[in-house]
């Protein structure tokens, strides 16, 4: 496995490291646990997905706050990924990340939040179902839903870079390209909420192990 420079490391550096490492963990773990959390089945739809949820709405605020976790590290773990890609594959790292990036950069709201918010509010099912439905299919961004599947496309390519770079384990960077290929596939085949988890259990897998590479001896 390739090392990413000959610089000497300080104290901070360590930690920056180590926090970037715990990071690339820590988001797909959380989305994993939010998904198995949260209200209903998560890899319904339209009325059926709306029932569920508000069955179920007082789960939500646990994996609404596992939500913001994962948001609030994914951006310092999906770095620690990129930077070891980029040390063996520079160019294709490159683009790599940036696919990745357009996943994690918001464009949009939460529609789970519009749904408990609906819920709090005694919206009745029938109109909780239609603002849902427009929501994710009537608004001006709603075509940027589009834009996570370019950011599993990232996280693959990243796999790939550091495969090819040989700066992250041999297993690490396979699993991080196999991981965004069943990421959607429940919602495809309609596996339900197991199975949805699993999937980012295999990229927490995948994440955290290319960014092992960060701390290799100099």
């Amino acid at each position: 496995m390739t090392s990413l420079d000959t610089t000497p490391r300080s104290g901070a550096d360590t930690f920056v490291r180590y926090a970037m490492l715990a990071s690339a963990v820590i988001a797909p773990l959380t989305l994993a646990l939010t998904l198995l959390l949260a209200p209903g089945d998560i890899t319904a739809e339209g009325a059926a997905y709306v029932g569920g949820f508000i069955a179920e709405a007082d789960s939500y605020p646990a994996s609404a706050w596992l939500s913001a976790l994962s948001a609030i590290t994914i951006i310092p773990g999906a770095l620690a990924v990129a930077r070891v890609a980029r040390a063996g594959r520079p160019a294709l790292g490159l683009v790599a990340m940036i696919l990745a990036f357009v996943m994690i950069v918001p464009v949009g709201g939460n529609s789970d939040d519009v749904l408990y918010a609906g819920v709090q509010a005694g919206v009745d099912p029938a109109t909780l179902t239609k603002i849902y439905t427009a929501y994710g299919e009537s608004l001006p961004t709603s075509i940027f839903g589009m834009s996570f599947f370019l950011g599993l496309l990232g996280f693959l390519l990243l796999g790939v870079a550091a495969l090819l770079g040989r700066t992250a384990p041999r297993w690490a960077a396979i699993t991080l390209i196999v991981a965004p290929v069943l990421v959607p596939v429940p919602w495809f085949a309609g596996l339900g909420d197991l199975a949805a988890g699993g999937a980012w259990l295999l990229m927490a897998i995948g994440m955290g192990g290319v960014a092992l590479g960060l701390l290799n001896d100099r």
